[in-house]
């Protein structure tokens, strides 16, 4: 089958065109576009090479225009897209760091902070200012952007990494940190103008108050833990002394409506006995403040104890301030004292009991 000859008719065109005559091909010969001269097929060749041409042009200059934005846009970006690719280059590089080994990784960072000590090196006075300029104002951004939380969380990161740093450094190192602090610290302060020096003293002094008020505030909250801790101490200590006094009480209950033992009415009736008789309830009057009291309550002196017995006797001035009163010659005759030749006055615990 593929052996038979086939007839091929080619299309007739004018003179003009220098038309080409019919001729028989076989089927196994395969023409190509190159050979085939014809002016039509001529035309839509340049016409699609003048297409993809264009084409062409046109992707490298759209290719063009994207890189020149890119590049403008990494020249000046804005403030919100770059700390978000420095987040996102800074998550790639932790992601990338938790894959490799610690020796690789602390290899890294000993070329980087190699590279960075060259690079700042090479700057010049100016370059250095204006990327202290610049770091300045990138951190400004941003703190702004960060929640109270997240700056707090910040905060303690940057001190635990300093104090790790500073636990790091050696003796000499460390006096050598000082010594740079404070040289920085005293050229900033000599090139500063008046209006930067008062900002910094405002910063300072917002600085101390917030670390004042947060001493405080820390002061504050640990009293109040020692406190509500002395206090549940208390309270537990307290409860405890009335559960040991009612465990006998509740012992000794009986269920109503039980009769009563015959000991507790027994006891019940010597104690009324007791507070009933002449003797609980026998007054006397108190050679102090001459008023009657429960001999009970008094408290028998002699008379030999008292230093200065002539202050108990009555004032003269007091017979003409009062009418009708009769003077005491004698302190036995007013029956304050007691054949024992002593007096009986009430204490302060008395006076508290009868009270």
């Amino acid at each position: 089958k593929n052996n038979t000859l086939t007839q091929v008719r080619i299309p007739e065109f004018n003179a003009d065109h220098n038309e080409i005559q019919p001729f028989q091909v076989p089927s196994t010969v395969i023409t190509t576009t190159n050979e085939i001269t014809t002016p039509r097929i001529k035309c839509r060749l340049q016409l699609e090479e003048t297409c993809a041409t264009v084409e062409s042009t046109i992707v490298e200059h759209k290719r063009m225009q994207a890189r020149e934005r890119m590049a403008a846009k990494r020249a000046a970006p804005a403030p919100e897209e770059a700390e978000r690719q420095r987040i996102l280059a800074r998550e790639r590089s932790a992601a990338k760091i938790t894959v490799l080994a610690p020796e690789v990784v602390e290899r890294k960072r000993a070329l980087d902070r190699e590279r960075s000590a060259a690079r700042r090196a090479a700057l010049t006075p100016e370059e250095i200012e204006r990327q202290r300029a610049l770091n300045r104002e990138r951190n400004a951004v941003r703190r702004a952007a960060l929640t109270s939380d997240e700056l707090e969380q910040q905060q303690a990161l940057n001190r635990k990494q300093m104090a790790a740093w500073r636990a790091t450094l050696t003796s000499k190192e460390a006096e050598q940190q000082r010594t740079l602090a404070v040289d920085r610290s005293m050229a900033k302060r000599a090139t500063a103008t008046p209006i930067d020096a008062e900002e910094q003293r405002v910063l300072a002094r917002e600085r101390s108050t917030t670390r004042r008020a947060a001493r405080e505030s820390e002061e504050a909250k640990q009293q109040q833990t020692v406190a509500y801790k002395t206090t549940r101490l208390q309270k537990t200590g307290k409860q405890k002394q009335t559960v040991m006094k009612r465990k006998p009480n509740q012992d000794g209950k009986a269920d109503w409506p039980k009769p009563v033992d015959m000991d507790c009415k027994v006891n019940c009736l010597k104690n009324f006995i007791q507070h009933m008789s002449m003797d609980s309830l026998a007054e006397s009057v108190c050679g102090i403040c001459n008023v009657r009291r429960f001999k009970r309550d008094l408290r028998h002196v002699p008379l030999s104890k008292i230093p200065s017995i002539e202050l108990l006797k009555i004032h003269p001035d007091l017979h003409n301030m009062i009418p009708k009163i009769q003077e005491i010659n004698s302190f036995n005759s007013n029956g304050k004292f007691h054949k024992n030749d002593d007096i009986g006055f009430t204490s302060n615990q008395d006076e508290r009991n009868v009270d």
